[in-house]
């Protein structure tokens, strides 16, 4: 039954990464073409993430507390194909157009949870696990590469109107839900007791050394899209190419993904390699982003997806393998929103910076650097464990 939901996730993914695509596009694009500024653009991410700051560590007690997480995940689905329709009537209010915004990333943040907890109850072997999560970002990546250049060219088109698309790709995935909302997720015996097992060999000065480190890498990498923007708020038809960037970055997403689907059996690549190949990579594309030029643009977008994935995957594998499904979504919730919160603030930060003539190439050094120091801080912690 577990392998049937997890070919389910498979599908949902696809129709849920095709809601996103729309959203990505069409909402920051409705509000940089309402207002023209950067920082209404930043409002939206900051809309956007906040959720991801205040509700992974409520939502992820609530899956570890019940094993319907499909029902949970159907609930989420159906609401949020409601407010995508709701936030085209509200499109002229931006204060109501961020809240919609957040009521729709707080359901996402379930959701997510929901295939994150589905795949720890499969297996905790590592290169397993890799492969697991490997092939759900694939599916999603191969989704996005499709999605974003049509998306692009229909929001230029039709605008905020485009959430509409957005609201049935997000019902048919509630509607596919429902002959197994009332299936258990839940964790055998013996991976259960294995998981405990390798928990305790975790100190907490490594998990708060960790943590700060996060939140150092992700400072240094959030300003990434208001450095794109900055680059492409004064170009005729902006929307088409940071639809075509998008499916780029998703095109670096996708060779990550599909990397590690092959190669996580045949090689036994593990989790820590990838992890500190992710972030100097991702370090390095946010400094060509800084660098007035469309090429370095679209190369660094490449760099951006294909470092972001590689981390994300082995980020994901990581808390699998050490926390037990009983308490994995609590304490992955509290690890996201701690890792989600610096980024809205470093946007609003940077935007304000770019607003008031600090040049962007400067900028971009500098969190290079900073970069390049929380991967040298990863090597160092990954070297204790």
């Amino acid at each position: 039954m577990k392998s049937k939901l997890y070919t389910l996730l498979l599908i949902t993914t696809v129709l849920r990464v095709t809601g996103d695509a729309i959203e990505s596009i069409a909402l920051p694009w409705h509000l940089l073409n309402q207002t023209s500024s950067l920082l209404n653009v930043a409002g939206y991410s900051f809309a956007s993430m906040l959720p991801w700051v205040i509700f992974p560590p409520l939502m992820g007690r609530i899956l570890d507390k019940t094993e319907k997480k499909v029902r949970l995940a159907f609930l989420a689905l159906f609401i949020q194909s409601f407010f995508a329709l709701t936030i085209i009537k509200f499109a002229s209010n931006i204060w109501a157009f961020y809240v919609l915004i957040s009521l729709i990333s707080a359901l996402d943040v379930l959701h997510r949870y929901f295939g994150f907890t589905l795949i720890a109850s499969m297996t905790l072997e590592e290169s397993e696990l890799q492969k697991l999560n490997a092939k759900v970002q694939t599916v999603g990546e191969v989704t996005s590469l499709l999605a974003f250049p049509i998306v692009g060219y229909l929001a230029y088109l039709f605008g905020v109107r485009l959430m509409l698309l957005d609201a049935v790709s997000l019902l048919i995935g509630a509607l596919l839900l429902i002959p197994y909302i009332n299936i258990p997720v839940k964790q055998e015996k013996t991976i259960k007791e294995e998981s405990k097992s390798v928990q305790l060999e975790v100190s907490r000065r490594v998990i708060f050394g960790g943590i700060a480190l996060v939140l150092l890498f992700n400072f240094a990498i959030a300003p990434a899209r208001i450095f794109v923007f900055s680059a492409l708020k004064n170009l005729t038809r902006g929307e088409v190419i940071y639809g075509l960037l998008n499916s780029v970055g998703t095109l670096g997403s996708l060779t990550g993904a599909i990397g590690i689907t092959l190669f996580a059996h045949k090689r036994k690549i593990g989790i820590s390699k990838p992890l500190f190949i992710g972030i100097v990579l991702q370090s390095f594309a946010v400094l060509l982003l800084g660098l007035p030029s469309l090429v370095s643009l679209f190369f660094g977008i490449l760099l951006l997806g294909l470092g972001w994935q590689i981390l994300n995957i082995s980020f994901d594998s990581l808390f699998q393998k050490i926390i037990p499904l009983e308490k994995l979504g609590s304490y992955r919730g509290v690890f996201d929103a701690l890792a989600t919160l610096i980024i809205p603030l470093s946007q609003l930060t940077f935007a304000w910076l770019i607003e008031h003539g600090v040049g962007v190439s400067m900028l971009a050094v500098g969190v290079f650097g900073l970069g390049i120091f929380s991967a040298v801080g990863f090597s160092i912690l990954i070297q204790r464990i």
